[in-house]
């Protein structure tokens, strides 16, 4: 049995004509970057100049947001894509949220905060419970419906590079386990800093390839979700991106609460619809929860100007 993300290694026509080569962003002009690991048709690979890790070739943006769009990415049967029981593991999801929002806490008083890829809303649960006045932004056209059943019009469809927010209206923005998915990260911090207030926080969880787990899996480590995961930001390389107008306040390990079936599925890269004995296995360890530490980091940064 193979760990390894489960990509097609036989890709059809169709989808090789949806693949893109990609470039650091931050280093355009720099040498062609240097492979890490190859996951036919895609590539993990290092700029050679900052050591920023990332997917190339990948989907193109427009054929990424297709595959968010719709309900099966939400529970997806394919393993290591998608979301397999995210909808049903709300507790888990809002005290991960709730224990990340209590390192935000150390520097601002609850104020107004926007979550950006919002999914179903669990972060504003945990906000709203913390005293925050919640808002969602999420470019999933079915997740965004799931999420109004519960926040209305306080989850907006869309991207923050085009979102109609004000200037300056934020006290704190999140991006927990979405800025791994972002094209063009350094658009998408302007336009976060734009609806910051100056002194505003952002704060970031995303997958870290300098991690002590993603050293020791090498090429199976669980955060090697392909195609959605297109940067891998180690506290190096988001030191640089957050250069120019930012103060780093901390950077430190993160984490999630997961059951124990979820976190046996992810590490053997299991399919979600198990059968026979092994469900039979799987819905027992789904019983229990734990707080593990998977690789992420979470950087909070403070907007100066």
């Amino acid at each position: 049995m193979t760990n390894q993300p489960r990509v097609n290694s036989d890709p059809s026509t169709s989808l090789r004509a949806s693949l893109e080569a990609a470039s650091c962003p931050m280093c355009r002009s720099a040498p062609a970057p240097t492979l890490r690991y190859d996951f036919d048709p895609y590539r993990v690979v290092d700029c050679p100049n900052c050591g920023l890790t990332f997917l190339s070739p990948r989907l193109t943006e427009s054929a990424i947001l297709k595959l968010y769009a719709d309900q099966e990415y939400y529970v997806s049967e394919v393993a290591g894509q998608g979301y397999d029981e995210y909808l049903e593991v709300r507790p888990n999801w809002v005290k991960t949220f709730t224990k990340r929002l209590d390192q935000v806490l150390k520097y601002q008083k609850p104020g107004k905060v926007l979550d950006i890829g919002c999914g179903p809303g669990f972060f504003l649960d945990a906000a709203q419970a913390k005293g925050y006045d919640a808002y969602g932004l999420d470019p999933s056209d079915y997740i965004v419906k799931v999420a109004r059943e519960i926040f209305g019009e306080r989850i907006k469809h869309g991207v923050i590079e085009t979102a109609d927010y004000s200037a300056d209206e934020f006290d704190l923005v999140v991006a927990f386990d979405t800025f791994e998915h972002i094209y063009r990260p350094l658009e998408w911090l302007s336009a976060t800093r734009r609806v910051l207030k100056t002194g505003g926080l952002l704060a970031i969880t995303t997958p870290d390839p300098s991690s002590m787990l993603a050293k020791l899996s090498g090429k199976n480590w669980v955060s090697f979700k392909l195609p959605e995961h297109v940067f891998y930001w180690s506290p190096a390389t988001i030191r640089r991106a957050l250069t120019d107008g930012w103060e780093i306040l901390e950077i430190n390990r993160a984490g999630q609460y997961a059951t124990l079936g979820f976190l046996f599925r992810r590490l053997f890269r299991l399919s979600s619809n198990p059968r026979g004995i092994l469900k039979w296995k799987l819905d027992l360890l789904n019983k229990l929860s734990i707080y593990s530490d998977n690789g992420s980091m979470t950087v909070i940064a403070r907007k100066v100007k």
